[in-house]
């Protein structure tokens, strides 16, 4: 299948300025719509956080509650590993419109969803559908725009990210609130109906492939179930502990398999992640930083409300709000590295630039302290959220701008698979840090006599952090009648809750406090980062130019 839907015919003649624009703008089509996309994905990991109470108080799944996310992350790390290979032998227009018709019928069947197993079940179809986007949207990229302007395309794909972190807790509320949680799944039916009717139309044909093509099913199941049980494991390590043996099950199985396969792929032919990428030292590296990147990164933004709310004690129905410096700071840094990357052709500063800010913010994150305001921690994340702009639209151009032509589909899926599981591990990690810190420094930070002043019923609920945004002890305080003991329980509550606020504090600035040295680590690894010239013609205009090549060799032979 040859890239036909924005090249004009080949006549010999160079193309005619009408034709040219045809060109750019089927190419620009075709990119708002992959952007639109990518934010309905997004946006449906954000939005559903904000509806999950009232999933749960009608499908009476409590115990189930954060499998209607886990099982959508584990269902797209499964195939973002194996997505780029496939949409390169299958064509990329066929593997991305099949991710938007699962994400969209996934969408549908959770909204129809009757219990909370069925609506976890469809959230894994969703998930998948999601996966493939994601997994096949830089690859998109590549063949579309040269490396010396995809920065600019990539950092508008990755500020999609954090635009969608930001309006999506608005938009699930309000669905919520003024028409049903189910409204979070059917709001994406009319708009990727459209998405979809607009790329059948402006989506070039991208195979690249023989027209026999030659998927390695069996490589795919390896690294796709691998994928799967090390995200469950860490997943489970997150909600249960470390000492939980399925865990370590888990994530020794996914290990191995993952080890088993990459060792029979190195004897394919058709490898998912061939043999070659790794010879390539600009690409591993990428492949370091960007794992370590993912588990600081991640770690660091999911704790980062968890301050402000308990804390610092912002209301937690501003938690749409709580996260908005940082998204600002991505978005803006998205935006604005990509631009600078494609004005300079130079990656390598930005990349130390980023990962310095970074670093600066992660360190800030660790001087917070029980008496720190909502505007000291707004600036930290500002900073955070800058660094991580800039740095995030480097990477996946730095790997697919040092690789062969055809190892870009495979280069894009490996970062997007090492983010994904770095970040995976590094909520499991600094949860397990979080949780064990908090069982040593509350006894040492809660006053013994104020907490034996306590009814013995209430002493376990009003040590536990999630009293401190509930109402569950305020409910307490309403039920004592007398005025004078009221006065007495709630100076004693004040007591106890300020010692549970400091041994929060210092729990979590030691996750901050490991995120900062992750960060620094990838610092240090980005200073030999090796820079060469970014190319300046398309995957699809290299692939094209390998075709007239052989075909000329092919002429002068006969």
């Amino acid at each position: 299948m040859a890239e036909t839907a924005t090249k004009p015919k080949n006549t010999g003649q160079p193309p005619t300025a009408e034709e040219h624009h045809a060109v750019i703008s089927g190419r620009m089509l075709t990119f708002v719509g992959v952007m639109a996309a990518i934010f309905l994905s997004a946006l449906d990991q954000t939005i559903v956080g904000t509806a999950l109470p009232k999933v749960v108080a009608e499908l009476n799944g409590f115990d189930r509650y954060t499998w209607v996310t886990t099982v959508y992350l584990l269902t797209a790390t499964a195939v973002v590993p194996v997505v780029g290979k496939i949409s390169e032998q299958l064509g990329r227009k066929r593997v991305f419109l099949t991710g938007i018709v699962l994400f969209l019928l996934g969408s549908f069947v959770c909204g129809a969803a009757q219990t909370m197993t069925q609506l976890i079940i469809f959230r894994g179809l969703q998930g998948i559908g999601g996966g493939i986007l994601t997994g096949t949207a830089f690859a998109v990229i590549a063949d579309l725009f040269a490396p010396a302007e995809r920065a600019k395309y990539t950092g508008f794909i990755a500020a999609t990210f954090g635009l969608a972190s930001i309006v999506g807790p608005f938009i699930g509320g309000y669905l919520t609130d003024n028409l049903s949680w189910r409204w979070i799944f059917y709001v994406n039916l009319p708009v990727g109906i459209a998405v979809l009717t607009l790329l059948w139309f402006t989506f070039p044909q991208l195979r690249h492939g023989s027209t026999h093509p030659k998927i390695d099913f069996l490589g795919a199941l390896g690294l796709g179930g691998g994928a799967a049980l090390i995200t469950l494991g860490a997943s489970l390590a997150g909600t249960h502990d470390w000492s939980y043996a399925p865990v370590w099950y888990l994530l020794v199985g996914g290990a191995l398999l993952m080890v088993a396969t990459i060792y029979y792929e190195s004897r394919v032919p058709e490898a998912i992640f061939p043999p070659g990428l790794f010879k390539n030292s600009i690409f591993s590296l990428s492949m370091v930083i960007t794992f370590i990147t993912g588990l600081a990164m991640f770690g660091s933004i999911i704790y980062i409300p968890l301050f402000l709310q308990a804390v610092v004690g912002v209301k937690a129905t501003y938690s749409g709000l709580l996260l908005l410096p940082l998204m600002v700071g991505m978005v803006v840094g998205s935006i604005g590295g990509g631009l600078l990357i494609t004005r300079t052709g130079r990656y390598k500063v930005q990349a130390t630039v980023g990962m310095a800010f970074m670093s600066a913010g992660a360190y800030l994150l660790t001087l917070l302290t029980v008496d720190s305001t909502q505007l000291e921690v707004a600036r930290d994340v500002v900073l955070f959220g800058l660094g991580l702009g800039l740095s995030f639209s480097v990477f996946n151009v730095v790997a697919q701008n040092a690789v062969k032509t055809e190892y870009i589909s495979s280069s894009t899926s490996a970062i997007q698979f090492v983010r994904q599981i770095g970040g995976t591990l590094g909520l499991a990690v600094l949860g397990s840090i979080v949780n064990q810190q908090l069982k040593e420094k509350i006894p040492q930070d809660v006053p013994a006599s104020a907490l034996a002043r306590v009814p013995p019923q209430l002493r376990s609920q009003i040590t536990d952090p999630q009293v401190l945004f509930s109402d569950q002890i305020q409910k307490a305080i309403n039920g004592v009648s007398d005025p004078q003991a009221r006065a007495v329980f709630v100076q004693t509550v004040d007591q106890i809750q300020h010692g549970v606020r400091l041994a929060l504090a210092d729990s979590l600035h030691v996750a901050f406090e490991v995120s900062l040295v992750a960060l620094v680590v990838s610092l240090f690894l980005t200073l030999f980062l090796r820079e060469i010239p970014l190319k300046k013609t398309s995957a699809m205009q290299d692939r094209a130019a390998l075709r007239a090549e052989a075909a000329a060799a092919g002429e002068m032979a006969s």
